[in-house]
């Protein structure tokens, strides 16, 4: 097995928390039930895919969202139900790459949106250090900015390419199983963080 040179970070789950509960919980709040019926981990209605590459902008999501719940939301309120998904950083975890990143060229690759971005990176600065999320990495990859997602093997190959990667020399750290197979598809070596697993306890292994 070759030696890593090179990690792909997930977001969710990986370097930061998130809650599909506390959303469907601020979604009822504003009226909308079953939330969930259209939007998973792993099971999406094609408005919230759109947002996830790049292909809805705000205004057209929060309107989607309306005509979803057949309610006449506002855009304040279904930006506030969006983003109850997100919950913050895993500090540690942040630490062990600011710690390591100088030791392996180190990615990020997160199926987002440009809401979601809006929310979290400010945040970092807020709660976590007086630096940007995006610099501990040296180059971040957003769906919504490259118009693919995970788990289409395409992009992962992309990435690949687009920074002269060799995929059996890039470690592949993500918390959703569809998204390690289809890692693993194109040779890259894979991490799958399940729950309970952390970045800073059990990457060690596999480096």
């Amino acid at each position: 097995m070759a030696a890593i040179k090179n990690l792909i970070f997930d977001l969710g789950n990986v370097l930061y928390d998130i809650d599909f509960k506390k959303m469907k919980s601020a979604f009822e709040s504003i009226g909308v039930e079953g939330i969930d019926q259209h939007f998973t981990l792993n099971k999406s209605h094609p408005l919230f895919l759109d947002l996830e590459m790049g292909f809805v902008n705000e205004q057209a999501f929060c309107e989607g969202v309306s005509t979803l719940a057949n309610l006449p939301l506002t855009n304040e309120q279904v930006i506030y139900a969006w983003n109850a998904l997100l919950v913050g950083f895993r500090k540690n975890s942040i630490q062990w790459i600011k710690d390591n990143k100088h030791s392996f060229n180190t990615f990020l690759y997160s199926n987002t949106n440009q809401i979601h971005c809006n929310h979290f990176l400010p945040q970092f600065e807020k709660e976590v250090a007086n630096y940007s999320f995006e610099s501990l990495f040296k180059t971040p990859y957003y769906s919504h900015k490259m118009g693919m997602r995970k788990p289409d093997p395409a992009s992962f190959i992309y990435l690949l390419n687009k920074e002269g990667l060799v995929a059996e020399e890039t470690l592949f750290i993500d918390d959703n199983e569809p998204n390690i197979i289809a890692a693993a598809s194109v040779g890259l070596q894979v991490l799958h963080l399940k729950q309970g697993m952390t970045v800073e306890t059990d990457i060690a292994a596999y480096l």
